[in-house]
């Protein structure tokens, strides 16, 4: 209910607008969570290096922390993006006919005729390959990040 009412105000109900502010703060947490234990777990000495090669703060994030924390902000966007590609409870709620994501266009082969088992699940398999493909194709990169902080 608050949800509805928060999103009645400024006219986000049942756009794409409102849905992309919505899963960014309800994933931001995570993200946050996530990237911190990962940036704690990048070595000081190689930041403390590149200071004293000459690097500024700007070179630092983006020559030096940035290619070392890849693994952890892979595995971190993938994660996100399978939270927010499933979910369903609230985008059913949120959207009617103009923006309904393709969770909430599954549950339109549900009719008073019954159900067609046949396009529901040619439509499951399709909205479940982003997300696998998206898996296989960051694969390594993932069981980096995963096994970051794991002691070797």
């Amino acid at each position: 209910m608050p949800l509805y009412i928060i999103f009645k105000s400024p006219r986000w109900f049942d756009t794409y607008h409102g849905l992309i502010v919505l899963y960014t703060a309800i994933n931001l947490p995570l993200v946050i969570w996530m990237m911190r234990s990962f940036l704690q777990d990048l070595p000081y000495e190689t930041i403390e290096a590149s200071r004293i090669d000459g690097a500024g703060l700007w070179q630092e994030l983006w020559l030096v922390m940035l290619p070392m924390a890849i693994p952890g902000l892979v595995s971190t966007i993938l994660l996100c993006l399978i939270f927010t590609w499933i979910e369903f409870f609230i985008a059913f709620n949120l959207t009617v006919t103009k923006v309904p994501p393709l969770t909430v266009y599954i549950v339109g082969f549900k009719t008073s005729e019954g159900l067609f088992w046949a396009k529901m699940s040619a439509a499951a398999t399709v909205s479940a390959l982003p997300v696998i493909i998206a898996g296989w194709l960051s694969q390594r990169q993932i069981v980096r990040g995963l096994t970051a902080g794991a002691i070797t």
